[in-house]
């Protein structure tokens, strides 16, 4: 339900012009995904070396990048495919829900959708796309930025990316 749920927001997030509406469907989005774990796991060892109002205020960040500059993509792209699901299986961590996705040429990508029970809900912690898990691709890029350039740095690209995507946002 979850992941039919958030694939469905998505979807109308391109359409969505009313701020109410579209913040509600960021809102159910954000809620559908463990953004405090993927922004944990993204940070790595640098996770620990926060304090935590610096954590939270990283979540916030991440969060906002996300709704910004990710799902924006994400929408268009579920735009042109049709998401058929062909079940669920258990791990011992997490339960998977399987899917496919199919474009109008006939190409199509499994991806699954990791889920875990979070106090009385359920939140997908990982996307799976064609065996490429997206957490894992979004650590390594993170990790990568503080390796080279340090976390500060890394805070203020994510701050400038946004800010030019409001900028951009505002003059259309």
């Amino acid at each position: 339900m979850v992941v039919r749920d958030t694939i469905a927001a998505m979807k109308k997030l391109p359409d969505s012009r009313d701020p109410q509406a579209r913040r509600k469907l960021l809102n159910s989005i954000d809620n559908s995904l463990a953004l405090d774990l993927l922004a944990k796991q993204a940070l790595g060892a640098q996770w620990g070396k926060l304090t935590p109002p610096e954590r939270d205020n990283f979540v916030a960040l991440f969060t906002e990048s996300l709704e910004k500059l990710a799902f924006p993509r994400a929408a268009s792209a579920l735009a042109e495919v049709q998401v058929t699901y062909s079940g669920e299986s258990d791990s011992a961590s997490a339960d998977v829900v399987h899917s496919e996705i199919s474009r109008a040429d006939g190409g199509k990508v499994p991806i699954d959708y990791r889920l875990a029970k979070r106090q009385s809900r359920w939140q997908i912690i990982d996307v799976t796309m064609d065996g490429q898990s997206l957490a894992k691709e979004v650590s390594t890029r993170i990790q990568s930025a503080i390796h080279s350039e340090g976390y500060p740095k890394l805070v203020a690209e994510l701050r400038k990316q946004i800010t030019q995507t409001d900028a951009q946002s505002l003059s259309k």
